[in-house]
């Protein structure tokens, strides 16, 4: 139990927030099991046994269970989910494609930020629901529209932090790179990159959660197929328990690919504060 909970300073010292930041990781994540497991605890109790809400509006655990057997029973999972993966992934790919290097040239060029910035940022600063009737137009209806509304949400906090990254790199670094011969290409991968993949994996883990949001967005308004078609069906015939057990999978899904950066970041950077918690 020690090597459990790892050994963080005492409550005396730092009270909670110290302690639990002195926890190992499988510490932390015994915390938050336990968060999470009291939770499904109170809202089963208030709504499933007391019923102080009511189900139809705010269905109870149990019930979110019950709706998710019978969205895999009846197919409409495994109809629905592959819909979205696959938006999802192309999305993201695009995304990630285009997103390193301009994000690179941004954060090198100055010509090229002063170009390529402004337009970045007024399309990062406008709602992903706002480019959704224009996806329709230019797509048309199916995967198209979710795939480009992917691609929108997940690019630019890739490029922006990665130009951001690229600004900060410690310029005594790159003059000691100059003095010692190292060309463009050699500064950019000795110097430049390894001070960017900090920024690189913030923003790949900002891009997931964004992406998934877009993804969900575009097959809320009119996608015969996907997680938000399925979403928006059950809701509309107030299967909510369905509804949030479909909103489950989405969250599961977003949670679970933000966790698969950390663990390419730990990989592939373990020099960075996240790769070495």
């Amino acid at each position: 139990m020690s090597a459990f909970l790892a050994s963080g300073p005492n409550l005396g010292r730092g009270g909670v927030a110290g302690w639990l930041a002195g926890l190992s990781a499988r510490g932390k994540a015994f915390v938050l099991a336990g968060e999470v497991v009291v939770m499904l605890i109170l809202w089963e109790l208030v709504v499933g046994v007391l019923g102080w809400i009511n189900p139809v509006f705010f269905p109870p655990p149990s019930a979110i269970w019950q709706g998710f057997v019978e969205l895999v029973q009846s197919g409409a999972l495994a109809a629905n989910l592959p819909v979205s993966i696959q938006a999802w992934l192309t999305g993201f790919a695009i995304a990630v494609a285009i997103g390193i290097p301009v994000g690179l040239l941004m954060g090198s060029v100055l010509a090229v930020d002063r170009i390529v910035g402004p337009i970045a940022w007024t399309i990062y600063a406008t709602p992903a629901i706002a480019y959704q009737p224009l996806a329709k137009a230019w797509f048309g209806f199916g995967i198209g529209p979710v795939i480009f509304l992917v691609t929108i949400s997940a690019l630019f906090p890739i490029l922006l932090n990665i130009a951001a990254g690229m600004r900060t790199t410690n310029q005594s670094i790159i003059s000691a790179g100059r003095v010692y011969g190292a060309n463009r290409l050699q500064l950019y991968r000795s110097v430049f990159l390894p001070s960017t993949v900090p920024f690189l994996f913030a923003g790949l883990r900002q891009a997931v959660v964004l992406a998934t949001i877009g993804m969900v967005v575009a097959e809320l308004a009119g996608s015969a197929a996907g997680m938000g078609a399925l979403i928006i069906r059950a809701a509309n015939t107030y299967q909510t328990d369905q509804a949030f057990a479909a909103i489950a999978v989405v969250v599961v899904w977003s949670v679970g690919m933000t966790q698969v950066v950390t663990l390419v970041e730990r990989w592939v950077a373990p020099w960075t504060r996240k790769g070495r918690r």
